[in-house]
């Protein structure tokens, strides 16, 4: 928040994108490392025992989460007024406020559906019981709701501050969270599934 209060006062574009391209890749970075690692030598479960791992990764990975959020608003309002949106104001503002309450919406909804500490990843740390993966919620018809149609707030809040580096901003943020699911995530699963089926 410091970081964000420095950043506005300001008022660089310059700073504002750096300082939100750092947080982004340091969020990503660090879950994708410490995901990796625990998936293919539980490096942190075995010094610390997979529960008490998982909070101290959870606790970790929320921070940097929460300190890209605050990078990538802070980088909007800094460049409030870049981008003209097509047609009368009003409907950039519409399309806006409904990709906001899309994204919110699509990712609260995805995150209720799962079981629980599964928003931080604990089946890295702590693999569930049942060995079959259940469709709930959004995922019934989307396989990544939270890195698709979730990430809508975020395109949102950009044309609401009609913020042309906070649109860019925001493809860069769903690329690199697509790129963690496909690298790190999809390859954990995989290697689950085929273990169970082994041992089955």
């Amino acid at each position: 928040l410091l970081a964000a209060v420095a950043v506005l006062a300001t008022g660089s574009a310059p700073l504002a994108a750096a300082w939100f391209a750092l947080c982004r890749l340091a969020y990503v970075g660090y879950v994708a490392y410490a995901l990796r690692a625990e998936s293919e030598r539980a490096a942190l479960s075995r010094r610390f025992g997979a529960e008490a791992a998982w909070r101290r990764f959870r606790d970790v990975a929320a921070r940097l989460m929460l300190g890209d959020s605050v990078a990538l608003v802070s980088l909007c309002l800094v460049t409030r007024g870049t981008f003209e949106s097509p047609g009368p104001d009003w409907l950039g503002l519409a399309v806006g406020a409904l990709l906001v309450v899309l994204g919110i919406g699509v990712k609260t909804w995805a995150a209720a559906s799962l079981d629980e500490g599964t928003f931080y990843w604990r089946d890295f740390f702590v693999p569930r019981e049942h060995r079959s993966l259940s469709a709930a919620g959004p995922y019934r018809w989307l396989s990544d709701p939270m890195y698709s149609l979730g990430y809508a707030h975020a395109y949102g809040l950009a044309l609401l501050l009609r913020s042309g580096p906070g649109l860019a901003a925001s493809a860069f943020a769903q690329a690199a969270v697509l790129l963690l699911a496909r690298r790190v995530e999809r390859p954990h699963l995989r290697r689950r599934l085929g273990a169970a089926s082994d041992g089955g």
